[in-house]
């Protein structure tokens, strides 16, 4: 019963130790990412005007200008498609078509291209090449008399653009830019794979020692109630003996002594019950505390319950009882020997001590699907109709109730004033 209770309350605070470590972990894993990427974003953001200064200050065609870094020194590639020009940053290792079908005007998105990762931010630009009188150069469509610091048409990536049917939100008007902005973040993407693992790592060793902590804080929180059910044990088994004592002294002043024999032998009945009922209370006590020593071990329980209905039958016929019934063949069960048979003798004697004279108790043992089943039935006696609790159920019956428990097994009873009627199920148990 302890060493349950031991396993219980360790399994709930490891359970909870590890919950908590977990929630935790992922909470500041979730909050370093999120402030890793808002802070790369950050930087997209605030190298807006770099990008467009680049624009205005350098002659871009294939594959030439000065690169542009943001503050976390990471390259941003681009692409700027204007009113009358398509430029593109000095390296694009990512096509046209590609970045634009992953664009949201004003808002960051991750994709992956070639097994790499990379971050976009898209947004409009006023055309930062176009002045006023260059504006309607543009407009009556002279794209060759752009400024040196204008877009120039680089052909494979103008004829990319025009290829392309572009919603209104990334389209260009007379004056404006639409800019593909984009870095590689598989350094991020990295760091945070480290951390992970380091969490990770970290988190498993912490893990390990709140286990050891657990265990013994367990045992602390066990050990009173350990102590109380030994103290209670101790308790029980004085008293018991304590019991047997006036018991036997009064056995013996009642065989010194000039009784009559039938008010001796109603006593001495009486003293042999007291005696059995304090036997009872310790041997429940030991079920209760999980102490039988008994290990389980396959038992025939049909020819075993016929023994013992042969050396009850007697008993119970001398009392006015007839005590008949019947056990299917080849049941097993896994259990003790000595358990079933104080199981069904403590049923026995429980007809014996309570059923009516004269009358018939029949009892049946058989198999129903996966169970064994256990019937008992008697009359009840007439003293026990005006009883406020029905004799059936005292100390015998919370034997047979532990007794099936510990088999892995159901109990139930239904008693009136006329008749008592007990079933059990346990386990069947195949023979090998």
């Amino acid at each position: 019963m302890f060493r349950r209770m031991y396993i219980t309350v360790a399994s709930l605070l490891i359970v909870s130790t590890g919950l908590l470590l977990v929630l935790v972990g992922l909470a500041v894993y979730r909050e370093l990412t999120n402030d890793v990427a808002r802070d790369a974003e950050q930087a997209m953001v605030d190298a807006v005007p770099a990008v467009e200064r680049a624009l205005t200050e350098s002659v871009y065609r294939d594959g030439l200008g000065p690169p542009v870094r943001d503050d976390l020194g990471n390259t941003i590639f681009y692409y700027a498609v204007g009113p009358a020009a398509t430029a593109h940053s000095p390296h694009a290792p990512v096509p046209f078509s590609v970045v634009h079908g992953e664009a949201v005007l004003k808002h960051f998105v991750t994709f992956t291209y070639d097994n790499e990762p990379y971050r976009l931010y898209t947004v409009v630009v006023p055309d930062p090449t176009l002045a006023p009188t260059l504006i309607q150069t543009a407009n009556q469509g002279s794209r060759a008399s752009l400024p040196v610091g204008g877009l120039l048409v680089a052909d494979a990536l103008d004829q990319a653009v025009r290829g392309i049917a572009d919603p209104s939100p990334l389209s260009p008007t007379k004056s404006t830019v639409v800019l593909y902005m984009y870095c590689l973040i598989t350094q991020e993407r990295s760091m945070l794979t480290h951390t992970l693992h380091l969490m990770e790592l970290i988190g498993g060793a912490g893990l390990l020692l709140a286990v050891a902590g657990d265990l013994v804080l367990a045992r602390r929180l066990v050990q009173p109630a350990f102590q109380t059910w030994a103290a209670y044990q101790e308790a029980v088994l004085e008293l018991s003996h304590e019991l047997q004592t006036p018991i036997a002294t009064a056995s013996a002043m009642l065989a010194n002594r000039a009784v009559p024999e039938d008010a001796a032998n109603d006593i001495r009945r009486e003293l042999d019950r007291a005696s059995k009922m304090i036997s009872d209370m310790l041997y429940l006590s030991k079920l209760r505390s999980g102490l039988v020593d008994d290990p389980p071990e396959p038992v025939a329980v049909s020819d075993l319950t016929l023994e013992i209905a042969e050396r009850y039958t007697p008993v119970a016929k001398a009392e006015g009882i007839e005590l008949r019934g019947q056990a299917e063949e080849g049941l097993y069960v896994y259990t003790s020997q000595s358990e079933w048979e104080r199981l069904v003798s403590t049923l026995f004697k429980n007809v014996i001590d309570h059923a009516k004279r004269p009358s018939t108790a029949v009892w049946s043992l058989y198999r129903r699907g996966q169970w064994v089943v256990l019937t008992v039935e008697n009359d009840v006696a007439p003293q026990a109709a005006n009883a406020r609790r029905a004799p059936e159920r005292g100390v015998g019956l919370q034997i047979v109730e532990r007794l099936v428990h510990r088999m892995r097994g159901h109990l139930h009873w239904d008693a009136d004033h006329l008749r008592f009627f007990i079933e059990l199920q346990v386990p069947l148990l195949r023979p090998h």
